[in-house]
């Protein structure tokens, strides 16, 4: 696939437990913040199919009851099938737009979402000449909480990333798998050295959340080629991590070559995609 267009922003301000985008405020809704922040100018002018990635979707049967700030939120906002309708009101020649899907994948989602977006453009029977990928996260305390109660020691990142895909040549050989573990957080180095492609690579860019069990499942995929790592530097943006890292390496002019992108999530969702940099923008 070619990548048409893309934008991305990332946090840049270090707080106890994530690095925040300083512009977000914490007690209104994200949605109207990421679309202002973003300053998307989409017109559609093809037909079109837009995959909104989520993350994770919070099963209503088991969310508990929200005892927060005190501030009313209606329910409906939080859903992600709305979160990706607000998105697409925002697209000019509206009617060009073909479908709409929402990917919730964990922390995989990306790879998900670059999977079905190649599934979408090689169908011969889909009218889709382009498909857009938009998804954002703002880390709350119950983000921050989750991973402190499971004992994971990670640092989470606001993020947003947007990207335009249509037929071309650029990210190929998209990979969507799971794999069963006992332990739904933990996946073996034997589940993610299926990644391993049978082609050279000179980089991958690794999912890279620095825990142990993260650093033992990838060691095989680490000595394949120069790894490639950025949670560090902007913290785990959850569902959208691989896409908004695959926008970085694409803005390094110094990473040239085949990128093996990879990802792993809650619930042994993992997969891959092969980034061929072109030259970067200027």
């Amino acid at each position: 696939m070619q990548i048409i267009d893309y934008k991305y922003l990332h946090g840049t301000d270090t707080l106890p437990g994530y690095i925040a985008i300083p512009e977000l405020i914490r007690d209104r809704p994200a949605t109207p913040q990421f679309i202002e922040l973003a300053g998307l100018d989409i017109e559609l002018t093809e037909p079109t199919a837009f995959i909104y990635i989520a993350g994770t979707q919070i099963d209503q049967a088991e969310s508990g009851l929200n005892k927060g700030t005190g501030v009313y939120f209606p329910a409906i906002k939080s859903a992600t099938p709305y979160v990706a309708h607000q998105w697409a009101s925002t697209f000019k020649n509206i009617e060009l737009l073909v479908s709409m899907e929402v990917v919730n994948g964990t922390c995989a989602s990306s790879i998900h979402a670059v999977y079905r977006a190649h599934e979408i453009i090689m169908d011969p029977l889909n009218t889709a000449k382009h498909v857009i990928i938009i998804g954002h996260e703002r880390i709350t305390q119950d983000t921050i909480r989750l991973f402190k109660e499971l004992g994971i020691k990670i640092t989470c990142g606001d993020g947003f990333v947007y990207m335009k895909l249509g037929m071309g040549f650029i990210i190929s050989k998209p990979r969507w798998c799971w794999a069963y573990n006992p332990n739904p957080f933990v996946f073996t180095r034997e589940t993610l050295d299926k990644l391993i492609p049978e082609y050279k690579v000179g980089y991958v860019k690794l999912h890279g959340t620095g825990t142990q069990s993260n650093n033992d499942a990838e060691w095989g995929l680490e000595i394949l080629a120069t790894p490639i790592r950025y949670k560090s530097k902007i913290g785990h943006t959850q569902g959208i991590s691989a896409l908004l890292e695959t926008c970085l390496v694409l803005d390094n002019p110094n990473i040239r070559g085949r990128i093996l992108v990879v990802a792993n999530g809650l619930g042994g969702y993992y997969g891959s995609f092969t980034l061929t940099k072109p030259n970067a923008r200027t």
